[in-house]
């Protein structure tokens, strides 16, 4: 199999995946003090009449909460179920801001150009990160911003709990099989064309356990032990949570 058809096959497959999640779950919108969404909102300012690509748009939740601010939405996903539930949901409801659009990441810049940018948890599907850095600078105009809530590969620890234990001994697995968290090296990659802001929200470490060990169990001390680590700066900066903030140069 030739490098290319691998690449195909690899894509197909995660389509695939993103289909059959996005088959069972319903568009559904989130309200205006949702955390992620205002911090957003915050690094983008006046939404108003201005070009928004959601990129990853998934369920279309954050495309509606731009929408409600103003915003010209683009709401971009491989997945065709899901542009298509989004499609369907803006047009009962008579949404006229969200354009929801089936395309690959790489393929951006012609749907563009954008003020602004948004993703949940997309960055780390993307490969090559630096072709992407570039697409992505290319699609913004120049004072452009970009604001990407994302997991994070900071903690060695996470990574090979991620690789050897996700999947086995009854601990579940979510995601495709060839996504991998954001590396640091792909958040500096960013500093050849933009300038990069990153906060760590919320320590999400403890929690974690409970997530994928416990079950769901112990979530409340976790959560404690996360909030009394929260305030040690070395240790925040292992969260599996970021907010990667971009303003173009």
């Amino acid at each position: 199999m030739s490098t290319n058809d691998a690449a195909s096959s690899r894509d197909g497959g995660a389509r695939a995946h993103w289909d059959r999640v996005y088959s069972a779950q319903a568009v559904d919108e989130i309200p205006e003090d949702d955390d992620v969404g205002a911090a957003a909102r915050k690094h983008f300012g006046d939404l108003a009449g201005r070009r928004l690509l959601d990129l990853g748009c998934g369920a279309g939740e954050y495309s509606l909460f731009f929408a409600r601010a103003g915003a010209n939405v683009t709401a971009v996903d491989t997945s065709a179920v899901a542009v298509s539930h989004l499609q369907e949901y803006c047009g009962e409801r008579g949404i006229t801001n969200v354009r929801a659009v089936v395309s690959d990441a790489f393929d951006i810049a012609a749907l563009g150009p954008f003020d602004a940018a948004f993703g949940s948890m997309i960055l780390h599907h993307l490969e090559p990160f630096d072709r992407f850095v570039d697409v992505l600078a290319d699609s913004l105009d120049p004072g452009g911003r970009a604001f990407f809530y994302e997991n994070s590969a900071m903690s060695r620890t996470l990574v090979w709990c991620r690789e050897h234990l996700a999947g086995r001994f009854g601990i579940p697995k979510y995601g495709d099989d060839d996504e991998f968290p954001l590396q640091p090296q792909e958040v500096d990659a960013f500093r050849r064309r933009f300038d990069v802001d990153v906060e760590y929200p919320e320590l999400f470490l403890a929690r974690l356990a409970s997530a994928y060990v416990l079950r769901g169990h112990g979530e409340e001390a976790c959560a404690w032990i996360d909030e009394k680590l929260y305030r040690f700066p070395r240790v925040r900066r292992l969260s599996y949570r970021q907010y990667v903030r971009l303003a173009r140069r």
